[in-house]
């Protein structure tokens, strides 16, 4: 599996998409969380992470067909888009606009339930032309990682059930405000060594920061951390999705900015079709 990792302005391609094992095994009760789902809960780790879950709405999230945002960032001089995302989650097919410079734009048209080895079946196109051979491998190979990296950044609280993740309860790090996930993975994602601990609060049930030991980063190099902030509520048909549009850095003036939300109930015309961008009208 390759492990190639985007740079920041580009984003980190972190676990995301992955995910879940348990921890523990003490007497088991069962939730009904995302949906037809029902999870069971052995351990504290599985009752904090349900209570995440339930915190951002994850039972109107299973039922929302579309999703669209931009991943971005933000520093001193101003904000950049990186990527703008169209998912049709009842199909898999999803669309993803990005740039390289003034005069280079990709759109590329995948499924992102059909992949292998890391790159989705579908078309990717630059400047409204087709790519073929090694370019359009390797732009396939991008889209999915954007894909991968940039939902992890908006939907992580919502995943922590996913299969290949390995939760456990960070007593050591709890606190009365917080009670703490760590999250580690099985062979699964573009980067399967990737640690994250997730700070929930003990108010909300959200995610109010995370921080995270990247792979490829040493065992005892200090975690990078992110506050998640400035959270929308969105009406999904089953309810309320409430989500953070802006991760702030603790070591630096950078914020990894996942906004532009909505839970649209059909996708406009030509959404995974056109060739040219069509995502940044309205912005």
């Amino acid at each position: 599996m390759s492990h190639a990792r985007l740079l920041i302005a580009v984003a980190f391609l972190c676990a995301g998409g992955l995910v879940a094992g348990c921890g523990g095994s003490s007497s088991s009760s069962s939730a009904s969380v995302g949906g037809t789902d029902t999870l069971t809960v052995d351990s504290k780790a599985d009752s904090v992470a349900i209570r995440l879950l339930e915190g951002h709405g994850a039972d109107a999230f299973a039922s929302a067909p579309y999703l669209r945002f931009n991943f971005g960032i933000e520093r001193p001089q101003g904000q950049q888009v990186v990527a703008r995302h169209l998912w049709n989650r009842s199909t898999g097919e999803y669309r993803v606009e990005w740039a390289s410079g003034p005069d280079s734009n990709y759109v590329a048209l995948v499924n992102v339930r059909n992949v292998e080895n890391q790159r989705p079946e579908g078309t990717v196109y630059l400047n409204g032309t087709e790519l073929t051979g090694e370019a359009a491998q390797d732009a396939r190979e991008q889209a999915y990682g954007r894909f991968i990296n940039d939902t992890y950044w908006l939907l992580a609280p919502l995943k922590v059930y996913d299969p290949g993740v390995n939760r456990r309860y960070a007593a050591d790090s709890s606190t009365a405000e917080h009670e703490v996930l760590r999250l580690t993975f099985g062979d699964v994602g573009l980067t399967p060594d990737d640690t994250y601990w997730l700070y929930v609060s003990t108010e909300t049930g959200r995610l109010d920061r995370w921080s995270m030991r990247l792979q490829g980063m040493s065992e005892g190099a200090t975690p990078r951390s992110y506050t998640w902030t400035d959270y929308v509520t969105l009406e999904a048909p089953d309810g309320e999705v409430t989500l953070a549009t802006r991760h702030e850095a603790a070591e630096g003036e950078l914020a990894i900015l996942t906004n532009q939300l909505a839970l649209p109930t059909s996708a406009p015309a030509g959404a995974f079709s056109t060739s040219t961008p069509m995502l940044a009208s309205g912005e």
